[in-house]
């Protein structure tokens, strides 16, 4: 269980992040940011207490997403299962002293494990730099000696740092119009390996509308010698590392003891209950 100390600054955190979010409250439902980056164009959204950050599809003038989502009265509460399934990672490294987050947006990961695990860092990278607004001015982030941003490519940021990672999370959303696949090859994942301390993870959220999927898949199975998945509705977050934490029977009540630990506005053993080898996943 957390200390009481621990409580108290959590709970010091999160009043301080709902008074910064406040003025968003009193704001007209509907599009509050359009703002054309160098890839792709964004709309921040607002639904009542909900604020969530989309691409605009150039083709089909569609809304892709949402990529980032927040309630604003709780703003600690990922509200993506996928998210909360990234979370997991902390099973294989429950005391993480530095964390690589590829694929920045709106910064929800980044903000919960930066308000819930008072002494870590966390190296985000993210191609655009408009993302550092659009997380700090509608998602609550601010950016300090724990909390970076680096405007990069995430391979080529992999490659110039000097860092090594307990746990390195690739968020970084795909379909056929991203140009990300050098960030799912055999090279990228041998990357990754070489970044992560020893007993670290790396946790990866696939698409299922990613005409790669199933490639992807394999390649990430391929590529580490022990690979889980939870397969949700619209992705498979899939764990690469070079053991289990535990048996896989035992992942949902360490989950459990994880979510009591941090005080995480969320349960994380439902997810952790899916946990199954990687290549048990029906691809299709």
């Amino acid at each position: 269980m957390a200390s009481e100390s621990a409580k108290s600054r959590l709970a010091s955190y999160n009043a301080a992040l709902v008074k910064r979010l406040a003025p968003l409250r009193a704001l007209p439902d509907g599009v509050l940011c359009d703002q054309s980056l160098s890839q792709v164009r964004v709309w921040v959204i607002k639904d009542a207490t909900i604020i969530s950050l989309f691409f605009l599809n150039p083709e089909s003038g569609t809304l892709d997403g949402p990529m980032s989502r927040i309630d604003i009265e709780r703003p600690l509460h990922l509200l993506a299962p996928y998210t909360r399934a990234l979370l997991l990672t902390l099973l294989w490294r429950p005391s993480p002293c530095r964390v690589c987050v590829l694929g920045f947006g709106g910064g929800r990961i980044s903000l919960v494990l930066h308000a819930h695990l008072s002494d870590i860092v966390i190296d985000n990278v993210d191609i655009d730099p408009a993302f550092a607004t659009i997380a700090s001015d509608y998602f609550g982030v601010t950016f300090d000696e724990r909390q970076h941003l680096h405007i990069a490519d995430a391979l080529e940021y992999l490659q110039l740092s000097p860092h090594r990672y307990d746990i390195i999370i690739m968020d970084a959303f795909s379909d056929a119009r991203d140009h990300l696949g050098h960030l799912a090859t055999a090279e990228f994942y041998a990357l990754c390996r070489e970044r992560l301390r020893p007993g670290g993870v790396i946790g990866v959220n696939l698409l299922r509308s990613d005409p790669e999927f199933s490639t992807k898949v394999r390649t990430f199975h391929s590529a580490f010698r022990a690979t889980v998945a939870a397969p949700l509705r619209h992705s498979v977050v899939v764990f690469g590392a070079g053991r289990l934490p535990a048996p896989i029977t035992e992942l949902s009540a360490r989950a459990r003891d994880l979510g009591q630990r941090y005080g995480f506005d969320a349960g994380l053993c439902d997810i952790a209950a899916m946990l199954c080898p990687l290549r048990m996943i029906d691809l299709w």
